[in-house]
């Protein structure tokens, strides 16, 4: 039985990488963060600067540490990679241009837009919507297990994001596509664990960034 402490998870989606800005389809794939995705780590990091951080969280990939390490500052906090945090993964399509994608594989493009429990990911050999629910869900137990209470800081991706956080308000993989916002870049979503369940108190804020 897992001790029922208050865990408080800030979520944050990393900053803005070149291949955001390319529109080319990341997933597994990694891309260095740009300027803007380095202003916008830094300014979760202002926002953050008083709440204490007890532990962090983020995927393997490149652009998700070094988003977490420009929140830090310089608190030595260990920022711990965990596999079930990663992107969705979209095989052979990683490093194309969603315009190319698009263009070549309509039907699919749409499955994934649309009706996310038609895509079965058999073109490029990537994860279907089912695959990454489990993986997310299974990370954010894992993180739940690993602290019993405390601030808990998490930097993960878009599609991961968007998905993991509509899940946690109950909401299901077949509808999330058009009734969850899709989570911006740096953006902060707040959600509090106690007793076996989770609240939302706060959804892709961004009132922290210079939007344009």
């Amino acid at each position: 039985m897992l001790a029922e402490g208050l865990r408080t998870i800030y979520f944050v989606r990393h900053g803005k990488t070149e291949w955001n800005m390319t529109g080319q389809m990341q997933g597994w794939g990694d891309s260095p963060l740009v300027a803007e995705g380095i202003d916008g780590a830094k300014a979760v990091g202002e926002v953050l600067k008083d709440t204490p951080i007890d532990a962090v969280y983020t995927s393997t990939s490149k652009r998700t540490q070094d988003t977490a390490a420009y929140i830090l500052g310089d608190r030595e906090i260990e920022i711990q990679p965990l596999e079930e945090l990663k992107e969705m993964s979209f095989g052979t399509w990683e490093g194309i241009r969603v315009t190319e994608i698009d263009e070549q594989y309509p039907e699919e493009r749409a499955k994934i837009l649309h009706s996310p429990e038609t895509y079965k990911a058999e073109v490029n050999g990537g994860e279907t919507y089912y695959e990454l629910a489990e993986r997310l869900l299974e990370g954010v137990e894992k993180i739940i297990a690993e602290n019993p209470s405390g601030n808990i800081l998490v930097v993960s991706h878009g599609m991961s994001l968007t998905l993991l956080l509509y899940l946690l308000q109950g909401g299901t993989i077949e509808d999330h596509r058009k009734e969850a916002p899709r989570i911006l870049n740096t953006s902060i979503s707040i959600v509090e664990y106690q007793n076996g369940e989770f609240s939302l108190k706060k959804l892709n804020e961004v009132g922290h960034l210079d939007l344009k």
